[in-house]
């Protein structure tokens, strides 16, 4: 335990604010005010030798213990203080810089030994990913309140207005107050990173806490939100108007707890929209006398003088400068950001310099942007007056951040960023925080920096008039390439590909830029293929189809491409496979994926697309081909050399071999590779491997269970993977879960509450996220239900149905067994002749496909419509039962061979051969060992007893006629 914390708890009180040491919290008043732990760990070491300097060298070691940072680092986090600490106006008395020295915090301060108790301690934070806002919003108090107001009222509220108005920092601050409202939180959606309305599904399903896997993006991120109550803050929309209101729309529309707040430049024009239009700060009039404190009342004049104190220690509105500072406000047209601007240059001219420089730049720059929109001429004449202001250095770091399309980390940037001997781009980028020109998200992992949307535009226009970004973007995409590459393949890359989203607004601005004309294809193709694994691991599997779409088609013929192709096209073919379905697209992809993994040596991606194309053949049924596959991936796995690799292979090799009857080899590998997963939760599954081997894995134990007839540690083995599935959260998961060993086992041990109450959850879930083979099947399991429940119509209009769409998806493995229980119905129903092209139907395609698991119930289903349709002197039927129970018997298939005992003591029966009908029966029933209160134990039990109560009879009859003179 570090010396820190073995410190005593105690509460620092200076100003309005409440420091407590032991609870690492900041609060003004009641607000608790949200810093880094890197922040926080500063301020606490100030006060703790309140009025001494405390040098940078122990301010970094106490932050950064045993971690080496550059300087800037902590010149960033004082500079937040000093913005947190801003919300009073007197920030500037808190912390002193000495230059080249260290810091002084130089405030009173009251100290309390013993901690107020845990009922004064603020509440843990709602679920949200707003980023701290550290800076005091000025002048917006009844606007706030009028918003609030209104989107407590409705559900959805545009806030409109010009660049620089405050629309970004206004929507935030009004989204913080309303977290308490919302049970599932409030989540920002920040669309100024695309260019492509198409992507905004995918920008919506990166920001929020779900997981969907859906053919069509958007309808299954509006069904995994429909039962929830959260706050949607949509930033920067009008770029992509139409669409954002197309999904807005659609996200309202799907759940009446969902609320809608959005920042653009003009509304949505939607039904149920509220707009508010945000006016410019409140300036001053002109040729009217005021004294400082008259006009400090108005807010621009605030804004102006508390960003310029943040600046300067002793900064005040005086009766010298008081005018110059109003005359500022009325030429930036009260505009918030050119005023803060403004504010940032305070110390190098002077109130009056300000104004003297504004006044005479303002006609230069309209004249050289006479295509500008007369609303965006104050913004950029402030923006590019400070421009000019800065160093040539300091001109050069700020139009090369243009090149990010979101936040970036320091190092991130110093990669980037050309440099020359003798400067420091870190420290540059620290001092541009300090000028108001760069704003800084300071997290519990660290910084994170990024322009606001019309600074990010003025550089980038920069950084394209002095024909520069071509070589920023090349030197950003092979940044972002590297740092990829790096998080799939380090040792936590679970996690890290998990916390790579916040770097794709940075991925899809080098993207669209790489495959817009004028770009580099090939430096697209290399970070397309890095992208990959987060795409894959965060479930943004229509993202990847576009983009791996646009990387494939500019791909070239060169050897050196073979690579790129090989994981893009592996890429391609998983995420098509679980969106699209197993369509020729996607089992090409894999194959080629696997072609040039071999041509190349490379057993890691040779593995990865081997296992995607045996989940596509147990999907389609083709389970001699899958089983083929299985014995390559295995020679592969020693070449791997991944323990994660051996247990995904043993979970397909599991299936495969359930699929070949081979249940008990399949079981006890199949609990290997479960138990590999429950000891390591963290491997990754979908995201690198396509599938959750851990739940797959279940599955195979809980058929392979009942197959061998154990009823009872079948019904355990379906509610764990399904209480594991659950706990993932993944829908697919889910899925997998309720209906291979879920509704279909329940269905087959005729536990009808259990089935109808995992159908229905199955159901939803796949309705919910629209993946399409599952809701094929839940009609199919409905209809099962309905048949057992003696319903025949509507399980006849559902199992046809089925039927229809399972067979148009290539999902054989499920439409198969469909055919046999509408054979059963048809033959139950009067209708033997139809049932028994059904039930060949089903035989055939069984064997043709080597489905050897479902061998033995075809056979039995077909013998059960003969004899209805033949009588009980077809032999054939007879021919089918007994060979249904051979092959029971073969595979050890203990619960088909029930069914097909039973069935063919009924037929025996009819033919009045009770006593061998006996023997078949009791036969079998003596091999159980469990499950004997499972209705198909007792219902099979039932009729042996009758069978040899009969039997009995039957023995006594003929000596009772032997005895009887008259016989």
């Amino acid at each position: 335990m570090s010396d820190r914390d073995e410190r005593p708890g105690r509460t620092f009180l200076f100003g309005p604010f409440r420091l407590s040491t032991s609870k690492r919290v900041l609060l003004e008043g009641d607000r608790v005010v949200r810093l880094g732990g890197k922040a926080i760990e500063i301020l606490i070491a100030l006060l703790e030798r309140a009025g001494e300097l405390v040098s940078k060298r122990e301010l970094v070691e106490i932050a950064w213990p045993d971690t080496f940072v550059v300087e800037a680092n902590l010149t960033v986090q004082v500079a937040a203080l000093r913005r947190a600490l801003g919300e009073d106006d007197s920030a500037n008395q808190y912390i002193v810089n000495s230059p080249g020295r260290g810091y002084r915090f130089v405030a009173p301060i009251r100290v309390i030994e013993k901690e107020r108790p845990p009922l004064d301690q603020p509440a843990s934070p709602e679920a949200h990913n707003l980023p701290a806002q550290l800076i005091r919003l000025v002048g917006r108090s009844e606007a706030l309140r009028s918003m609030k107001q209104k989107l407590t009222d409705g559900r959805l509220l545009s806030i409109v207005g010009p660049p620089g108005v405050g629309k970004t920092s206004t929507a935030l601050r009004l989204a913080e107050t309303m977290l308490s409202q919302f049970r599932d939180g409030v989540w920002l959606i920040d669309l100024g990173s695309i260019a492509d309305a198409s992507l905004i599904a995918s920008v919506i399903a990166s920001a929020l806490p779900i997981d969907v896997r859906s053919s069509d993006m958007l309808s299954g991120i509006a069904a995994a939100l429909r039962y929830k109550s959260l706050l949607l803050v949509f930033d920067n929309c009008e770029h992509l108007i139409d669409g954002a209101a197309a999904a807005i729309g659609e996200l309202l529309r799907s759940s009446g707890d969902i609320k809608a707040l959005i920042t653009s430049r003009e509304p949505l024009r939607i039904e149920g929209e509220h707009v508010f239009r945000l006016p410019p700060l409140e300036v001053p009039p002109m040729a009217t006398s005021l004294s400082p404190k008259d006009l400090m009342a108005y807010p621009a004049v605030q804004l102006f003088v508390e960003r310029a104190a943040a600046i300067i220690n002793d900064f005040e509105l005086t009766d010298a400068n008081a005018a110059f500072a109003a005359q500022i406000c009325r030429e930036l047209d009260g505009n918030p950001l050119a005023i803060e601007v403004a504010a940032a240059r305070v110390d190098a001219f002077g109130v009056k310099g300000l104004a003297a420089r504004i006044e005479d730049r303002m006609h230069l720059l309209a004249d050289a942007r006479r295509g500008t929109p007369a609303r965006h001429r104050t913004i950029a004449a402030a923006l590019e007056w400070s421009y000019q202001l800065l160093s040539e250095r300091e001109r050069h770091v700020l139009r090369c951040l243009g090149i990010f399309a979101g936040n970036f980390t320091l190092e991130a940037a110093v990669a980037v960023i050309p440099t020359t001997e003798g400067t420091d781009t870190a420290s540059i980028i620290a001092d541009l925080v300090c000028k108001s020109l760069v704003s800084v998200d300071i997290g519990s992992e660290g910084a994170r920096f990024r322009l606001l949307e019309i600074t990010k535009a003025f550089a980038l226009a920069k950084l394209i008039e002095e024909s520069e970004r071509n070589e920023l973007a090349v030197r950003l995409a092979s940044c972002l390439t590297e740092m990829l590459r790096k998080y799939a393949d380090g040792p936590k890359r679970v996690q890290t590909l998990r916390d790579a989203v916040q770097e794709l607004d940075n991925v899809r601005g080098m993207l669209n830029w790489a495959f817009s004309p004028g770009g580099q294809p090939q430096a697209g193709i290399a970070l397309t293929a890095a992208a990959v694994p987060v795409w894959l691991e965060n479930s943004l599997l229509t993202e990847c189809i576009v983009w791996t779409t646009k990387a494939i088609e500019a791909l070239e013929a060169p050897a050196e491409s073979e690579p790129s192709e090989m994981i893009l096209k592996a890429a391609f073919g998983l995420a098509m496979m679980f969106t699209e379905g197993m369509t020729s697209q996607s089992r090409e992809a894999l194959n080629r994926s696997i072609e040039l993994a071999g041509q190349l040596g490379d057993p890691q991606w040779e593995l990865r697309a081997r296992l995607g194309l045996v989940l596509f053949l147990h999907r389609r049924g083709d389970f001699k081909g899958a089983l083929e596959g299985t014995k390559k991936i295995e020679r592969l796995v020693a070449d791997v050399g991944e323990p994660a690799a051996l247990a995904m292979t043993k979970s397909v090799k599991s299936a495969s071999l359930f699929f070949r009857a081979e249940y008990a080899t399949a079981l006890n590998l199949a609990r290997e590779a479960h138990e590999y997963f429950r000891i390591h939760s963290d491997a990754s599954h979908i995201g690198r491997w396509g599938l959750n081997h851990s739940i797959y894995a279940q599955c195979v134990m809980a058929r392979s269970h009942w197959n061998l007839g154990r009823f009872d540690r079948t019904v355990l083995a379906c509610l764990s993977a399904h209480s594991e599935a659950e706990k993932t959260g993944n829908p697919t998961s889910i899925c997998q879960a309720l209906s291979w060993c879920g509704v279909s086992l329940f269905l087959s041990l005729e536990d009808l509450d259990r089935a109808a109450g995992a159908l229905q959850r199955f159901r939803q879930v796949a309705q919910d996220n629209n993946i399409k083979s599952y809701v094929f099947a839940s009609i199919g399991y409905e209809g099962r239900l309905f048949f057992l429940r003696g319903e025949i119509e509507p399980a006849e209009r559902l199992l046809r149905e089925a039927l229809s769409k399972l067979s148009g998806a290539q999902y054989d493995n499920v439409s198969i067994p469909f055919l046999g229980r509408l054979a059963e119905l048809l033959a139950v129903d009067g209708r033997p002749e139809e049932g028994l092209l059904a039930s060949a139907e089903c035989l055939e395609r069984t064997k043709a496909t080597d489905a050897l698991w479902l061998l033995p119930d075809a056979l039995r289903i077909h013998g059960d419509v003969l004899a209805v349709l033949e009588g009980p002197d077809s032999r054939s039927a007879e021919a089918h039962l007994r060979e249904s129970i051979e092959v029971s018997e073969r595979q050890a298939a203990l619960g088909w061979e029930l069914r097909s005992a039973e069935s063919l003591a009924n037929f025996l029966r009819r033919k009045h051969q009770n006593e061998e009908a006996s023997a078949v029966l009791g036969r079998t029933l003596g091999k159980f060992s469990e499950g004997l209160e499972s209705i198909p134990f007792r219902r099979a039990k039932a009729l042996l007893d009758e069978l040899r109560r009969v039997a009995s009879a039957e023995e006594a009859r003929p000596s009772a006629r032997k005895a009887d003179p008259r016989v």
